[in-house]
Parts: structure tokens; C-alpha cells; sequence
């Protein structure tokens, strides 16, 4: 989703990215764990590197990239192209990707707002039911609202991490 700079001449305000009803982010990770049943479905960052890359002088926030160790060859690339054409034409598999993000308890319980209950997906793709109630004082968000690169402002120009070369 693309964000707009709301003040200042910067792109970049720090006020990027809001908070998103949890139902809403539940049926995203539902759907991106049916499109993608055997892939990670999240990543957990500690608070110290996340404050370390905060507390840089200027630092208006993180962005955090997609990523694979494994290199691809060119006939591995030209197959990767023909699957997701055939997804995208034939299959009508469309889609934008997102990030939704959560505080993490020490017990490695994601912290959610209110109260959830339901059916959550495991790895093994059997349905799990599982339960969280939160202490009534505590107030958690789900977040979500990234500004996505390519496609909205503030995005990078760097080849390293960007990708704006083919290397």
C-alpha cells in the first residue's frame, strides 16, 4: 500500500506504517500461509537490534527486505517467471504482500489485542486451536500499513540491498 509524505520536504516521516484490526491481519497470514504451505511464516527480531537500527542518528524507522540465500540461475529464474505467469494469467492467484507485525512476550507468545481464540494453521497443516487471553491492563497492537518498494515514495536508490541492479 503506498503512503504519502505528510509534512516536511523528506519522503520519509517516521509516521509510516499504523496499527490494523487483528481479524483483517489474521486473514492475511491465513492467506499467504495457503499460497505459501511450506515457507517460513514469520521472522522474530530481538529489541536490541531493533533499538540499535532505531537509535541510529536520523533513523525514521525500518524497512525490512525479502530474502533468500540461495542464488538462482538463469534457467531457475526463467522457470520461476513461467510459474508465476501461469499463477498470475491462468490460476488468477493475485495478491499484494505485506508485513504484519507483533510485540513478542518472553514466552514467545505473540502479543495480540483483546482476546483471540480459534483455529490457527501448523506447520504440518493440521488446525490447531488455540487460545490467548491477554491481562485486561495490557494494551497490544497488530501492525501492519509498510510503504512497499518499489511503489511508494521514500524508496531506495542503493544497489546493495535495493536490487536496482541485476547482479
Amino acid at each position: 500500500m503506498e503512503t504519502k509524505p505528510t509534512r516536511g520536504t523528506d519522503p520519509i516521516t517516521g509516521d509510516e506504517g499504523a496499527a490494523i484490526d487483528l481479524e483483517l491481519a489474521a486473514q492475511w497470514t491465513r492467506n499467504h500461509r495457503h499460497r505459501h504451505p511450506k515457507d517460513t511464516v514469520s521472522q522474530f527480531f530481538g529489541e536490541k537490534i531493533l533499538n540499535t537500527i532505531l537509535q541510529q542518528d536520523g533513523c525514521k524507522g525500518i524497512r525490512i527486505y525479502y530474502a533468500n540465500d540461495e542464488r538462482l540461475t538463469g534457467w531457475q529464474k526463467f522457470w520461476v517467471s513461467v510459474s508465476n505467469f501461469i499463477l498470475s494469467v491462468f490460476a488468477n492467484v493475485k495478491g499484494q504482500k505485506h508485513f504484519v507485525i507483533t510485540g513478542v512476550a518472553a514466552d514467545g507468545e505473540d502479543q495480540l489485542p483483546d482476546e483471540i481464540s480459534g483455529k490457527i494453521s501448523t506447520p504440518n497443516g493440521h488446525a490447531a486451536l488455540k487460545t490467548l487471553k491477554l491481562a485486561s491492563t495490557a494494551t497490544y497492537m497488530v501492525g501492519e500499513m509498510s510503504a512497499p518498494c518499489p511503489g511508494s515514495t521514500g524508496c531506495p536508490q542503493n544497489s546493495q540491498l535495493a536490487g536496482t541492479s541485476n547482479s
